[in-house]
């Protein structure tokens, strides 16, 4: 019989050491920068919630399927991020689709301009709209300009829809020039900062914070599932807004998230909040990382933010074909370290290499992996 599963399997906990296939790796990659998803407040508060009020309540938010712990996370939400209201969704991939299925039903945008580097469920988000979808080259705003005077009509306004922090290339989004088309013609931004909230800006309210990009006309939808230790959706905004999604088909036709993933959520939105340190810490690995990194030859002019709002820990690149980068991949792993070859969206035909950094990393574990690298670079040098 053909398998068509992952070749990879770990075997118990995500952190800086995994077990993959039954060996043990020193792990740079996933997306729990810091991990808190198996922190033991994390776990315990899952365990208590799924005590107390079991699964699930079988049921959606609309009837009977709404709990003390969902008003909860929703009302820490907009606290963390100082909005007038938030929601939680069972998932983070149903975000973007929820987010603009309700500023659709608001009337706020008649074109959605897509970065064509987003995310597989912002494209899906924007497509299932069933407005017009015009994509843009990445990170490209004199694109996105010349594709608004082409396929804009008079009257029209336009949504730019985009991803906050791009993963694969660990490169930021142009928030505030896409604001200023936007503007410009009366529209609107959506924003999915799955990757951005909890690590970047300086309370960790993600993208637009690192940037210095504040308007009532950006639109935010993340997830729990990577900096917060947890999984759900998220979006934050205004009340009016907030409610519009929650009338919405994505809230009203959906079963009541897991209360172990609510609970797990409301502690690790807890500590990431309570612990400014952890971000602090990963911001200096990430830097470490990216300096070291560059004494190999590796840089990057989009890894570093102004220390006062953060550095992406995430480091991306090609090195030779793809041949090559999966001959460097299968030495580290030789040499029990885990890092990514990827061909995730984003990455290019030939795919990337890419390294994720947590706050938990120690720096002699940082040098191990590179000095690792550095003789990979050595032995399949393109």
């Amino acid at each position: 019989m053909t398998s068509h599963r992952q070749h990879h399997i770990m075997e118990g906990r995500t952190g800086t050491e995994v077990i993959l296939n039954g060996l043990k790796y020193l792990y740079f990659a996933g997306t729990s920068y810091f991990q808190l998803h198996t922190h033991p407040d994390v776990v315990n508060a899952a365990m208590d919630a799924t005590h107390k009020y079991g699964v699930g309540s079988a049921t959606t938010r609309v009837m009977t399927g709404t709990t003390p712990l969902l008003l909860k996370i929703e009302d820490k939400l907009a606290g963390y991020f100082n909005t007038e209201d938030a929601v939680y969704l069972p998932s983070g991939y149903l975000s973007s689709l929820a987010g603009l299925k309700a500023l659709d039903e608001m009337g706020t945008y008649d074109v959605i301009f897509l970065d064509e580097g987003s995310h597989y469920s912002l494209v899906e988000g924007a497509i299932a709209t069933g407005r017009p979808v015009i994509p843009f080259r990445n990170r490209d705003p004199k694109d996105l300009e010349l594709k608004i005077s082409e396929h804009l009509g008079s009257g029209q306004r336009p949504l730019v829809a985009t991803d906050g922090l791009f993963p694969v290339i660990a490169k930021l989004a142009p928030v505030r020039d896409y604001l200023d088309l936007a503007v410009k013609h009366q529209g609107v931004i959506w924003i999915d900062d799955a990757h951005g909230v909890g690590i970047l800006g300086a309370h960790g309210r993600g993208t637009c914070e690192a940037l210095g990009a504040r308007s009532d006309r950006i639109y935010l939808g993340a997830t729990l599932s990577k900096a917060f230790g947890a999984y759900g959706g998220i979006i934050m905004g205004s009340g009016s807004f907030i409610n519009k999604v929650r009338s919405g088909s994505v809230m009203t036709g959906s079963s009541s998230p897991m209360n172990a993933a609510v609970a797990a959520a409301i502690k690790g939105l807890e500590l990431v909040q309570e612990n400014p340190g952890l971000r602090k810490k990963l911001w200096k690995n990430a830097r470490y990382l990216n300096e070291s990194l560059g004494q190999l030859g590796i840089t990057s002019e989009s890894r570093f933010i102004p220390e006062m709002h953060g550095t992406i820990p995430v480091a991306s690149f090609s090195y030779g074909d793809a041949a090559n980068m999966k001959s460097i991949h299968n030495y580290l792993m030789e040499q029990g370290i885990y890092i990514q070859y990827t061909k995730y969206k984003g990455a290019g035909p030939g795919g990337v290499l890419r390294i994720v950094v947590s706050s938990s990393h120690k720096k002699v574990e940082i040098v191990r992996l590179t000095t690792a690298l550095k003789e990979a670079f050595r032995l399949f040098n393109s």
